[in-house]
């Protein structure tokens, strides 16, 4: 090779080549391509060098210098890119792509393609779906992170408690650690794009070569990514979707709840942790410690293209500041990002608050979790929209910027692969953000939880008591062990031990409040009160609330808990001893003979009563006072036909002490185990979701009945009792329209359904009516009630769900037995009663005369409401009617109410009817004049 200018391939030069060439993908060659003309330089390329010495290149050297090094670093690209597999290569499909769902199968299939693959993914099992599907996730870092995966979990979780660290060591253990994020895509499944986006971002993180973002990354996060927190859910939404695309029913609703029982109260769950989705996540997010918490849901305020923080007022004081802010700057973050990458549309505060603590995504903020949720522009599942700027809402027709909406939207085609690519931006801003500021992150968590700690050492409350003694002492097992299951420690008390001047027997649990995550047991324990400022001058919110306002857990499941005022002594800290198996109450079976007494106040007692019906005993409540294990108590559970040991286990198995007796009390109503439905309506009712949880929970094996069902008539030859769940009048009585789904899930009961109603109660059934529904039936049934409430607008009344105090009539009823005198009922939007004249049944509560019944939460105008009924008993033909203007089984947390509902479940022998209460008498009479 010799002058100034030439042509070569040298030896070296071809075997480098032959490398490249074995690992490269099409996509490799272009850049083999580049390489080779860089080194075999046309003539167009190239400038003329002079050679130093003769028949020498001095480019020629230097060329192969960097040449192998270059190869090597092409080579070990090409090679990673070869081995990711991409979405379509899996799927057939890219996530995104119009009228295409990967449902949860062909999610998990691709993400252990995907881990297989790279060494940047690992997959982990974290618990089973309702349905018995495994829930995994991927957790995406550098190998050099997952390598110490566990190392970095400790140090997490080590932060995340502030335990047994100084201010010092939590900073050098931010400094040396990683930040470990969860993003997930959603639990809403029929908010497609999320899951879609876990699949997207996945790729990205995994494939991505030489991106500087992607990278940082990688080295300072460590992602928890979960495909889905709803697996079932995302099953039934695609099928339902893959079955009817491309008929006229392509875009119809699905007509069942997405996830068993709750739907989409799924994210109603976040503390009380009922449905086994949200113990798993729970569970993995104590495990993990994950400094942010991000949540995909759908859809943003329209013509908005995604909702993202800061939320709307209010926001509760007893979530750490660090947290607070957080929100907001992450929120700000994902704006500023979106439109870097010319991404319009983004929105804030605008409808969502973060009042209510039982979301899913944000219950971890209460255990110093920066933990939120976005919502992205949804049309239906993977069908694409066209939309024009005269389809927005009136005053956002002028595309004018807002301080909150600062690019607005300008209309136009709205795909799913939109919504997935605003989805990905948004998760990789919370991501970049995180790894920014991740030593911040790290050493703010810390400091919350130091705080937190510090906080309750020096103010009040400094401890709650949960006594062993109890009115339903099981219930106030559960209560402590829910506490548990959130990540606060409990402890047992040894001794007998005083406080707040009052003596606390053994067994009962306390909990500390200096520990990291209690924040949680306050918000939960304390009343809650709706922030005044929030009100205009006629007492009308400026923004009605985004959900319930009040949720005061001991006031809803019937528990006393007491905060502690003054400081733990060492004497009383001294009686205490972590638990963390909690013992049930004791319980025994006291005295001789062959029947069998028990209290009607545990919620308990009523799962006995059906485990004794279905083994063929016999049980009837004392109409008389009677002496039980925990006193003395009209209406107490009589049990005879079981013989001692299958009692004794009864008892045992749930916590419910049982006294025997030579002879049966004189005066019990017999009571038989009836037949059980639930109308369950093809326009998915949350509530009958709830409802037939508990019912199952309890042993009372409800019958669905469906709306065929319940206009073919018969009901009555078919089950003894009928529940109508809380719904609106159109869902209850028309369901979707014809055409809007097909024709077997069209309609509601309609008019055929109300006359068999009808037939069913005067022919001896029993139907019982939450809330909205109870107020439906009255002009349906033509029953001698009217609602107060009807058609009152929020400035003369508003309760969107708030705890309020009833008192039980006056009449003696079963119905009502093993109630307190004044119980706290959730009231959520639903109707107050009077009775007109022709009334001859029984007002099973009321609410307080001239007294605002308010207990906990927010109620506007309460005049609306005080002294009128909140529960009857209506006698209809041969049958009953019961109305209930609340909800007694409110999402599975209102357990002190549930007797109201679970006592209406059984065939009565003699069902006596109460005569009017005399307040009621004079009522009729004076609207009779």
């Amino acid at each position: 090779m010799t002058g100034t200018s030439h042509n070569f391939i040298s030896g070296d030069f071809f075997a480098c080549i032959v490398c490249l060439a074995a690992a490269a993908s099409l996509r490799g060659w272009f850049v083999i391509t580049l390489l080779v003309l860089s080194l075999n330089q046309p003539g167009w390329m190239r400038k003329s060098y002079p050679s130093r010495e003769p028949g020498k290149d001095p480019m020629h050297s230097s060329r192969l210098r960097w040449l192998v090094p270059m190869s090597a670093a092409i080579l070990i690209t090409l090679a990673a890119q070869a081995q990711v597999p991409t979405p379509a290569s899996v799927l057939g499909h890219t996530p995104g792509d119009d009228y295409y769902l990967a449902n949860y199968d062909d999610a998990i299939q691709y993400f252990h393609e995907l881990a297989a693959h790279s060494d940047r993914v690992k997959m982990f099992t974290v618990g089973k779906s309702t349905e018995g599907r495994d829930i995994e996730i991927a957790v995406i870092s550098s190998p050099q992170n997952l390598a110490k995966l566990d190392e970095y979990k400790a140090i997490a979780r080590r932060l995340a408690t502030a335990q047994g660290l100084d201010d010092a060591q939590a900073l050098e253990l931010a400094r040396s650690s990683k930040v470990i994020v969860h993003i997930d895509g959603g639990l809403h499944s029929s908010e497609v794009a999320g899951g879609q986006h876990s699949i997207a971002l996945a790729y990205k993180l995994a494939s991505a070569q030489g991106d500087p973002e992607v990278d940082n990354i990688l080295d300072n996060v460590i992602l928890m990514l979960w495909p889905t927190l709803n697996p079932d859910g995302q099953d039934m939404v695609v099928s339902w979707y893959r079955k009817n695309l491309g008929t006229r029913f392509e875009v119809s609703p699905m007509p069942w709840l997405f996830q068993d029982y709750v739907g989409h109260d799924n994210n109603r769950d976040g503390y009380m942790l009922n449905m086994k989705e949200s113990q798993v996540v729970t569970k993995a997010e104590i495990e993990y410690s994950p400094v942010i918490f991000y949540c995909q849901h759908q859809t943003a305020p329209f013509p908005a293209r995604i909702w993202i923080p800061p939320f709307s007022d209010p926001i509760s004081s007893n979530i750490s500041p660090y947290v607070r802010s957080w929100f907001n700057v992450i929120g700000t973050n994902m704006t500023a990002y979106l439109d870097a990458h010319q991404m319009p549309g983004a929105i804030s505060e605008s409808q969502f608050d973060n009042w209510y603590p039982g979301f899913v995504d944000y219950a971890g903020s209460f255990r110093n979790e920066i933990s939120f949720f976005t919502e992205t522009a949804l049309y239906r599942y993977a069908t694409p929209r066209f939309y024009t700027v005269d389809e927005f809402p009136k005053d956002m027709q002028d595309l004018k910027a807002l301080t909150m909406y600062t690019t607005p939207w300008q209309g136009g085609w709205w795909r799913l692969k939109d919504a997935v690519d605003y989805m990905v931006a948004a998760s990789m801003s919370v991501l970049d953000t995180a790894a920014r500021y991740r030593e911040t992150l790290l050493y703010n968590r810390y400091q919350a939880a130091r705080d937190n700690i510090r906080r309750y050492q020096h103010e009040p409350p400094f401890a709650y008591v949960i006594p062993s003694v109890q009115t339903d002492a099981p219930e106030a097992q559960l209560l402590a062990h829910i506490m548990q299951e959130n990540g606060i420690e409990i402890r047992e008390s040894q001794a007998g031990f005083r406080a707040n001047d009052k003596d606390y027997p053994a067994g009962s649990w306390v909990i500390l409040m200096d520990q990291p995550y209690t924040s949680l047991a306050k918000e939960l324990f304390e009343v809650q009160r709706y922030p005044a400022a929030l009100f205009t001058e006629s007492q009308k919110p400026v923004d009605l609330p985004y959900d319930v306002t009040g949720w005061t857990l001991p006031m809803q499941m019937g528990v006393r808990v007491d905060p502690v005022s003054d400081p733990m002594t060492d004497e009383q800290l001294a009686h205490l001893k972590a638990v963390t198996d909690l013992d049930p109450p004791p319980s025994e079976v006291q005295g001789s003979g062959a029947t069998f007494i028990l209290s009607h106040e545990s919620n308990s007692s009523f799962r006995v009563i059906n485990d004794v019906l279905a083994a063929g005993g016999s049980v009837g409540f004392a109409s008389d006072e009677l002496k039980t294990p925990e006193g003395t108590e009209k209406g107490a559970i009589v049990v005879s036909g079981v013989s001692r040991a299958s009692i004794g286990d009864l008892s045992k198995k749930y916590a419910i002490s049982v006294l025997a007796a030579d002879k049966a009390p004189e005066h019990v109503i017999a009571l038989h185990k009836a037949r059980v439905g639930l109308y369950r309506p093809w326009d998915a009712s949350i509530d009958e979701g709830w409802t037939r949880w508990i019912l199952e929970q309890y042993g009372y094996a409800p019958i669905s009945l469906y709306n065929a069902d319940m206009r073919s008539g018969g009901l009555r030859d078919r089950v003894d009792v009928i529940i109508l769940p809380d719904m609106r009048r159109q869902q209850l009585m028309d369901g979707y329209r014809d055409g809007i789904v097909p024709g077997q899930y069209a309609g509601g009961l309609g008019d055929e359904g109300i006359d068999n109603l009808r037939d069913f109660v005067r022919r001896g059934g029993t139907l019982v009516a939450f809330n909205q529904t109870a107020a439906t039936l009255i002009p349906l049934l033509s029953l001698p009630v009217t609602n107060a409430l009807e058609g009152l607008k929020s400035d003369k009344f508003f309760c969107s769900g708030a705890l309020l105090r009833v008192e039980l009539g006056s009449g003696d009823r079963p119905v009502t037995w093993g109630l307190p005198s004044e119980p706290i009922v959730m009231f959520e939007t639903g109707p107050a009663f009077t009775t007109q004249a022709g009334f001859h049944g029984a007002v099973l509560a009321r609410y307080p005369k001239d007294s605002n019944p308010l207990e906990s939460g927010l109620l506007l105008h309460p005049e609306a409401i005080e002294d009128k009924i909140a529960a009857l008993e209506v006698p209809y033909g041969s049958g009953r009617i019961f109305l209930y203007g609340f909800k007694p089984q409110w999402r599975a947390q209102s357990h002190g109410t549930y007797k109201f509902f679970l006592n209406a479940l059984y065939k009565y022998d003699q069902p006596p009817f109460a005569k009017p209460e005399p307040a009621e008498q004079k009522d009729q009479k004076e609207k009779a004049e």
